[in-house]
């Protein structure tokens, strides 16, 4: 059985990992995870970025490439 990462495993989500986004189009109420990267309103269709979008330890967990196939993009010209 694989074990899923807690900090990516809803089952250990506190209330504050969902948010309630308006739409920016029609103003519709449209529920976010804190690891979605956007969502389709479903009064309107318009799709739109998650403001809240927190991907954790994917930021720096050298297994978040196995783990949830990302890959933290290096920023050019950074120090």
């Amino acid at each position: 059985m694989k074990q899923q990462c807690p900090g990516q495993d809803p089952r250990f989500w506190k209330p504050s990992d969902v948010h309630i986004v308006a739409c920016p189009k029609c103003g519709n109420e449209v529920e976010f995870f804190k690891d979605d990267p956007s969502r389709k309103c479903p009064s309107c269709g318009a799709r739109f970025k998650n403001p809240h979008l927190d991907l954790g330890c994917a930021e720096w967990c050298p297994h978040a490439k196995e783990c949830l196939d990302y890959v933290k993009r290096e920023t050019e010209g950074t120090e």
